[in-house]
């Protein structure tokens, strides 16, 4: 799932009908704070669980860029981004649950996960792709900006580029990032899936949680081929 947005109830919620169980992984591909009032929250939560994958989403980048004192054209304080409710509730943390929930999405996340399931080969990134067919972790990083272009879906590491790919095997691109209803062709609410003439495939499931009651927070169980909407 991806692109939460600060919803703990809807986040709990779809927990229970997925039935999350120990043996499952859930890949959460970033963008779980902003915008909505309970980010911390949900990271909390998900720092719990041994199970959870997270990835660094860009609004995650942001807060971390605003941690470390990096200069950046994205404000993460503005209004649009929405990051001064969620700065507000990580200052009322503890100063040991401040640092552990900063080196959990400094040195923890994901920025690219290869998958391969039912013969099927997919990339999990919040936005962007990369050439590279490996996993990318943002441990590996010494600076942050070096990720801003892939957790901003920009640059080199633009969804633009799928049609013109001509690797083998054909690759399943799953993001978040962009709500679908914004995505030509793309209807808000529903998962965007679009197979290019060269066999690349392109799956967006940010289904616009952050529009609360009037948008929907989905999670798609790669195995069993099953979307759960809420």
């Amino acid at each position: 799932m991806s692109d939460i947005h600060g919803l703990y109830d809807r986040y709990m919620r779809i927990l229970d009908l997925i039935q999350l169980k120990d043996e499952d992984t859930l890949y959460i591909l970033g963008d779980v704070i902003d915008r909505g009032d309970e980010g911390i929250p949900i990271l909390l939560d998900m720092m719990d669980r041994k199970n959870v994958v997270p990835f660094l989403g860009n609004h995650e980048w942001m807060m971390l860029a605003y941690l470390e004192g990096i200069q950046t054209q994205y404000s993460w304080l503005s209004d649009y981004s929405g990051g001064r409710v969620t700065l507000a509730d990580f200052n009322r943390l503890d100063e040991g649950v401040q640092n552990a929930m900063y080196e959990y999405l400094r040195y923890e996340t994901m920025l690219v996960k290869m998958l391969r399931i039912d013969d099927t080969d997919y990339m999990l990134s919040h936005a962007g792709l990369t050439y590279e067919r490996e996993d990318w972790h943002t441990g590996e990083l010494d600076d942050l900006n070096i990720c801003c272009d892939l957790v901003f879906g920009e640059g080199p590491f633009s969804i633009r580029a799928i049609p013109a790919m001509h690797d083998e095997p054909p690759l399943t691109y799953i993001v978040g990032h962009l709500e679908t209803g914004r995505i030509s062709g793309g209807t808000p609410g529903r998962i965007y899936t679009r197979t290019f003439s060269n066999g690349m495939s392109l799956v967006d499931i940010d289904t616009g949680c952050e529009y609360g009651e009037q948008g929907v927070l989905t999670c798609l169980c790669l195995d069993r081929k099953e979307t759960f909407r809420l």
